[in-house]
């Protein structure tokens, strides 16, 4: 999935992890869940990372996290790559990837 917001905005972003019958999949406190972003599949410089059950909550079925201001307002405007991956024991997954799109901001943190 593809995202695009003004940089420095706050974002609120959810999703579900379904099982092949479609039903919700609800993880142990040992698992791990990651949603990290990077310059690009190349990079090794991490410049968001949320993590589960840390900064990533689960309820009614889905997965919950946010972008906050301080998350993006440092960033260059233009588009980053982001991976979800699921962590168990030694069982690892890439759930899902995609783009994030930083586009122009008037109001910068500086100006507040």
């Amino acid at each position: 999935m593809d995202i695009e917001f003004t940089r420095g905005d706050t974002q609120f972003l959810r999703f579900q992890l379904k099982d092949g019958e479609g039903n919700p999949i609800e993880l142990t406190e040992s698992d791990n869940l990651y949603f990290t972003v990077k310059q690009n599949q190349n990079s090794t410089n991490v410049l968001i990372q949320k993590k589960y059950p840390e900064s990533i909550q689960y309820e009614d079925g889905y997965f919950y996290f946010t972008l906050s201001s301080e998350d993006t307002s440092s960033l260059a405007y233009g588009t980053y790559q982001y991976d979800i991956e699921l962590k168990s024991g030694d069982y690892v997954k890439t759930l899902g990837f995609g783009t994030i799109t930083l586009t122009d901001e008037i109001t910068h943190r500086r100006d507040e």
